[in-house]
């Protein structure tokens, strides 16, 4: 088969490999275009390649459009007042309905100071006293609620009237008209009173503190709008800042948030949302194909479907990453609901709930014993060899670091890969004789540091199981403590661009464990999460002792947890470490990775130098 343009390959593995053309190169960065295929069979990748070549011609054509110089494009006619639809209002906020009360006061107050300045002055006395009656009549028949042809009168006729004139629909039975009522009502009250006071011939009085400073020489404020969707995104994404959501959770809102934008557009008024405006917006996420933005850049999703049709891009998101970015989009507008900026959630409806409801996973592949042995005796722990490649073959030793360790911690404690991988030298303590690992976010003095946590639950003192005492771990911690460049147990392992210490490591993982297990073993580094989920329940372990081990306390009920917060006495360490102890994988061997003198520490106290 002759070899296809566009393929490199780099060790066992096929890239493809694209010259950005030159009057490109600046907006793209780069000289050439290199990405994975995903194999290491041949033809496979000459299948691949094809499309590849496709996508990135459309890609670089779309690019071009862009930098040619274009005319610009006469305006489109605005259309007549007349034309123009009422904007519908359902919700709006405190703020919003004071903003429109106290604009009906100004309007109202501007428009009869005008009056009496060029007519009502020129009225005699006794025309003047039966408007003044009338007034005063008005107010008092609207203090004390009464009726008008069997209709109260508690403001109704007053909103509505000035709704229409704003050119806003609000129904009678809304949220909003409900809210804007009683304060348009105290605008309308206050207004009659300073009409008396002009018809006197004396200043204008203010009489509710409600309205204190506002007068007709006021500025009248424009109408009040609703939020658009595009302040209503900004408001959620800085909500998520102030609550602290983690850097992953507000990474997967940013797809959905501009597949919002993109359909519904930025000034999209959110009380306007409605579900046939969701069921065009879910339709197209649909579509939208696999990893959209770094493989088609620079193209609108819509684009990048229609990209991915021509390349014949089958690649799209599975059905529970839909679900998630479903969820995302739903927590949207359910937080607007309950800031009172709209009346209900357009994407809450049975039939989208259905339609993007989670379905249940396999459970995740895990290592064998056999695949566990075979891969705990790769070069890198036969001696640590090279700890750089760590599947090369076996030279000097190097010394133990974080790719030995994080793995085992991970077997041995079902601590996630970041967690593992971010561990300070401090957070390695002791307690009543028993060495543990403080799982925590904050510096050992309380200050900020680089660790991240995925949820609250996270955070939880981990004994050091007896199998990596034996493995010599405390003798590397006391090592690490000696070096007073970082605080860190492993500094090697850096944080990604998102601030992960696992994004590298995980992918370091996998192309290690291809090479040692083959491409047919499906496990990856979370698999021993897994792995140790089934070795306590063979261990028979009480699922406190589980949860509060690998940080799942809060998957029980409430009455579970509520009774898990008591108690924690002295001896609650001593039994999480008898516990852990329990939890053994019968047919790995790894005997091979104690050292000379690994007796069983009596005492790990006594080993381990507080720093």
């Amino acid at each position: 088969m002759p070899r296809q343009q566009g393929l490199l390959r780099r060790g066992s593995r096929w890239y493809s490999n694209f010259k950005v053309p030159p009057a490109l190169r600046d907006a793209f960065g780069k000289e050439h275009i290199r990405e994975t295929l995903g194999t290491s069979d041949y033809r496979e990748a000459v299948r691949k390649i094809a499309s590849e070549r496709h996508r990135w011609t459309l890609i670089f054509e779309s690019a071009r459009s862009k930098l040619a110089p274009s005319k610009p494009h006469p305006a489109p006619p605005q259309p007549s007042a007349a034309a123009k639809s009422k904007r519908l209002m359902t919700a709006i906020s405190d703020r919003e309905a004071f903003e429109y009360a106290t604009r009906y006061l100004v309007l109202n107050e501007r428009e009869f100071r005008g009056w009496m300045d060029s007519e009502g002055r020129l009225l005699d006395e006794v025309k003047q006293g039966d408007i003044l009656s009338d007034i005063v009549q008005d107010r008092i028949a609207l203090a004390e609620g009464d009726e008008f042809r069997g209709e109260p009168l508690d403001g109704t006729f007053e909103l509505q009237s000035f709704l229409e004139t704003e050119g806003i629909d609000c129904p009678a039975t809304s949220p909003a008209f409900q809210k804007l009522r009683p304060l348009v009502m105290a605008a309308h009250l206050e207004h009659l009173g300073r009409c008396q006071d002009m018809l006197k011939g004396i200043p204008a009085k203010e009489r509710d503190n409600l309205f204190r400073g506002i007068h007709s020489h006021s500025p009248a404020m424009e109408k009040p709008k609703g939020k658009t969707l595009a302040e209503l995104i900004h408001t959620k994404e800085l909500y998520n800042v102030d609550v602290e959501r983690s850097v992953k959770t507000v990474s997967a809102f940013k797809l959905p948030a501009r597949l919002l934008l993109e359909v519904l557009g930025e000034d999209k008024p959110i009380e306007s949302i409605s579900r046939e405006d969701m069921g065009q917006v879910f339709s197209l996420m649909k579509d939208v194909p696999l990893n959209a933005q770094q493989r088609y850049p620079g193209m609108t999703l819509k684009q990048a479907i229609e990209a991915a049709r021509l390349a014949n891009d089958q690649r799209k998101p599975v059905h529970n990453t839909l679900a998630e970015h479903y969820l995302h989009i739903s927590a949207l507008f359910k937080y607007a609901v309950g800031e009172g900026l709209m009346s209900k959630n357009p994407a809450a409806t049975p039939t989208f709930q259905g339609m993007f409801r989670k379905e249940d996973v396999e459970p995740r592949e895990q290592f064998t014993i056999d695949e566990l042995n075979r891969l705990f005796h790769a070069p890198l722990y036969t001696g640590c060899v090279n700890d750089g490649a760590g599947y090369a073959k076996p030279g000097p030793e190097r010394p133990r670091r974080g790719r030995f360790w994080v793995p085992l911690l991970a077997l041995y404690h079902g601590t996630r890969c970041n967690e593992a991988c971010q561990i300070y030298t401090a957070d390695v303590k002791t307690a009543d004789e028993i060495v543990y690992i403080a799982i925590r976010e904050e510096a050992e003095d309380g200050g900020p540091s680089i660790k991240k946590l995925k949820t609250k639950q996270s955070i939880r003192n981990v004994p050091v199981h007896p199998e990596l005492i034996r493995m010599g771990f405390l003798d590397f911690v006391e090592a690490r403590k000696r070096d007073a460049e970082s605080p860190r147990l492993f500094p090697e392992l850096t944080p990604g661009h998102k601030g992960y210490c696992s994004d590298a490591f995980s992918k370091w993982f996998g192309r290690f464990k291809h090479r040692v297990l083959g491409e047919e073993c499906e496990a990856t580094m979370h698999s021993f999460r897994h792995q140790f989920r089934d070795a306590t329940r063979a261990a028979r372990l009480p699922d406190e002792s589980v949860g509060r081990l690998a940080g799942w306390e809060h998957g029980w009920g409430i009455a579970k947890l509520q009774m898990h917060q008591y108690g924690r006495g002295k001896d609650y360490l001593r039994i999480l470490a008898e516990d852990l102890a329990k939890v053994q994988y019968p047919g790995l061997d790894l005997s091979h990775l104690y050292p000379a003198s690994a007796a069983m520490p009596k005492r790990p106290l006594h080993r381990l130098r507080e720093g």
